[in-house]
């Protein structure tokens, strides 16, 4: 049987959610029915280390997407795949300037990374890449939502047709989640109450409110210690001066970028997730399934299918110290942490049936 042969484009290999959302699909599509290739523009980054070690990797030699247009126009012509997947909007713009005039074209998946609604309220994107973008969704084959809530916004932001649009949950991979615990040591003194937060330091993982919660916390059980796992992009010296002016420097770390936060994740008492607004937060998502107390804000509605409130977890309005607070220090009353949605997707239906279309 001949391989259905699919390009994804990921720009840079950063530790972001974008970037392990298509390197878990690569992971779990099958081999026996699809011939894979990645694009980059550089193999540097903290997500090259995920990839598996048979994947073949096209390097552009580019460091910025705008410039990988022609090197990515002449990858798709000499490979000529029947498929091309983007997870982020830099590469979904980089591909459709990429196959201008092409005559054959191959089918494009795009996989929309974050809520519709928030980024144009928030102004993450300008009235020009937004236009762009409405133009780019129109020429694609099929958009991925992560959501059912996300789906219903493409649709009203961006102008595209229902059918046009999947929902499709972001794939968990549990072998590499067991891998990466087995065998691993606590790294928490396990004489305190010990908290985990992931993410890019970023406004919108609004780790400055967990951080300001956290001085409520301690002003009732001095017990308690923060550990907040990720990268800095530009939050970075805001929160240490921050955990400074509270007077919080023996109790929440910033630990920077982890190659296993897995680890973390297993051996803590509760994850919290604090963010302003999200896509699809896989931590919450990895979080429960290692069957750990989850604390989140209603960022998207869809938290309230994954954490139900009281029960797996609970859900906090977002930027409210208070609650978050109030939260933190009630988790032990957390009666079902073992619960969570049927997460059994199978990544391969959305490339067959969509070359069957």
């Amino acid at each position: 049987m001949k391989k259905i042969k699919i390009l994804f484009f990921l720009p840079h290999l950063v530790g972001g959610g974008a970037e392990r959302v298509t390197i878990n699909i690569i992971k779990q599509l099958d081999k026996q029915k699809f011939a894979i290739t990645l694009v980059v523009l550089s193999k540097e980054g903290p997500a090259y280390k995920f990839l598996p070690n048979d994947l073949n990797i096209i390097e552009l030699y580019t460091s910025k997407t705008i410039f990988s247009i022609l090197k990515l126009r002449k990858v798709i012509k000499n490979m000529a795949p029947d498929i091309i997947f983007s997870s982020v909007f830099r590469g979904h713009i980089a591909i459709y300037f990429s196959l201008f005039n092409f005559q054959h074209k191959p089918k494009i998946i795009l996989r929309s990374p974050n809520s519709p609604k928030l980024i144009l309220e928030r102004k993450e994107l300008n009235l020009y890449m937004k236009k762009l973008l409405d133009l780019v969704y129109k020429k694609a084959d099929k958009i991925i939502a992560q959501t059912p809530e996300m789906k219903e916004e493409i649709i009203k932001y961006h102008f595209i047709q229902d059918e046009k649009i999947e929902v499709f949950l972001n794939p968990l991979d549990k072998k590499m989640i067991k891998d990466k615990i087995k065998n691993e040591k606590n790294p928490f003194d396990i004489n305190k109450i010990n908290v985990v937060a992931a993410g890019r330091l970023t406004k919108q993982k609004g780790f400055d409110i967990l951080i300001k919660s956290f001085k409520e916390v301690l002003s009732i059980n001095k017990n308690y210690m923060l550990h907040i796992i990720g990268e800095d992009q530009g939050e970075g010296e805001k929160l240490k001066l921050l955990i400074t002016s509270l007077s919080l420097e023996h109790n929440v770390f910033l630990l920077g970028y982890q190659d296993n936060p897995y680890k973390y994740f297993y051996y803590s008492d509760l994850y919290v997730l604090s963010s302003r607004w999200e896509g699809m937060p896989n931590s919450v998502i990895e979080n429960l399934y290692l069957k750990k107390p989850v604390i989140a804000t209603k960022c998207i509605p869809f938290m309230s299918t994954l954490i139900k409130n009281k029960k797996n977890g609970f859900l906090v309005d977002v930027e409210n110290v208070e609650q978050l607070a109030n939260a933190i220090l009630n988790y032990k009353k957390l009666s079902d942490c073992g619960s969570i949605i049927n997460l059994n997707n199978n990544v391969n239906d959305i490339f067959i049936l969509n070359m069957e279309k």
